[in-house]
């Protein structure tokens, strides 16, 4: 059995027998943590009317990460046979290359959002995510094993050989996505920061924001693959267990630090699971709900407009979408006024009929 320091190796690896075997325990059983995580963040988004941008790349991110460490568990039983083995190599590379760009989608997602961009329709948007997802981990696959023909999978383990760079075909785009997400991450927070200094939030408010932000970006754009570089260069085995520990609970993260973290998801369930069927609040709730659960939405106020100024109808437009987001923001305050802890039963509201 395989653990995770073995994706991120390329020939440096510096670890012991004992210390390969305790890896290989904390990678089975992070993955057990994480298979559960990942289904119960898709069983909740299934069962709430959330339909985002954001929502729909988790979905997907989700699929990825259930599939890669599937893949890896199954691995074990693949080492007789040279076709199956070859077949495994391949399927791992390509789902945990899928994670990385899944990854690398919410990201640009949440950059889209901070920058106020939308050029495409919906149906469009979600075909650009999709292509992003799984179209280029399909490609480096491809690539990788036309390139090194018989020597693709041929290693101890059910994965690419050190020898001619090979495992730099999955370390190298890991890197760069990982360079790309950390750059959109310190920008998120450095605007989630300067937005609360300029409302005036006291320090202990505006530390605890910057923890919940950061809890909540760092699985879904998986910046805990960072660690891996002390398994890429050899050094500080105490980072390289820090890697598998979060890497291989990367699902039960998502869900705990991205999905349950988020006030509107639990809210929403909250009124979802009322006896009640007042299919109107439950409409307004949802159509109130950022596109992800990190209030970019709200970050994206804070960036300046462009110096070269706007014209009149701009800002007429400006105007019109911030007085709606206004009422927006106003409708599902009062709606999601739910004492913490505990659902309020209301009876419907007839008037509204």
């Amino acid at each position: 059995m395989a653990s995770y320091t073995f994706l991120m190796d390329v020939g440096n690896a510096t670890l012991t027998e004992s210390e390969v075997a305790s890896m290989v325990k904390l990678s089975v059983t992070g993955s057990g943590f994480s298979l559960v995580g990942t289904m119960l963040s898709l069983c909740l988004i299934c069962f709430l009317p959330v339909t985002s941008d954001g929502m729909f790349i988790l979905i997907n991110l989700n699929i990825s990460l259930i599939g890669a460490q599937l893949a890896l568990i199954g691995a074990e039983n693949s080492f007789e046979s040279r076709l199956v083995c070859r077949t495994a190599t391949a399927v791992i590379h390509y789902f945990f290359l899928t994670l990385q760009f899944c990854s690398l989608s919410f990201g640009l997602h949440l950059l889209s959002k901070l920058r106020s961009v939308t050029i495409l329709e919906r149906f469009h948007r979600r075909v650009v995510v999709l292509a992003v997802c799984w179209v280029p981990a399909m490609v480096v696959v491809g690539l990788t094993a036309t390139l090194r023909g018989d020597s693709y999978g041929s290693g101890s383990l059910c994965w690419l050989t050190p020898e001619q760079g090979t495992r730099w075909a999955f370390v190298g785009p890991t890197l760069a996505i990982q360079l790309v997400n950390l750059s959109i991450f310190g920008l998120i927070m450095a605007t989630r920061f300067a937005m609360d200094v300029k409302r005036d939030y006291k320090l202990r408010r505006v530390l605890k924001n910057q923890l919940l932000t950061a809890v909540s970006l760092v699985p879904v754009l998986g910046l805990m693959w960072t660690l891996g570089l002390a398994t890429t260069f050899g050094v500080a085995k105490s980072v390289q267990y820090m890697f598998v520990a979060f890497c291989s609970t990367q699902g039960m993260c998502i869900f705990l630090g991205h999905v349950m973290t988020n006030g509107h998801v639990r809210k929403l369930l909250c009124v979802k699971m009322k006896p009640e069927n007042d299919n109107e609040e439950e409409a307004s709730i949802t159509n109130g709900i950022s596109n992800d659960v990190t209030n970019v939405s709200q970050i994206s106020e804070m960036v300046e407009l462009p110096r070269g100024g706007v014209s009149s109808g701009e800002k007429d437009k400006e105007k019109e979408r911030s007085q709606s987001i206004a009422e927006t923001q106003v409708t599902s305050r009062n709606l999601l006024n739910v004492p913490e802890g505990k659902c309020r039963l209301r009876t419907p509201r007839h008037s509204l009929k």
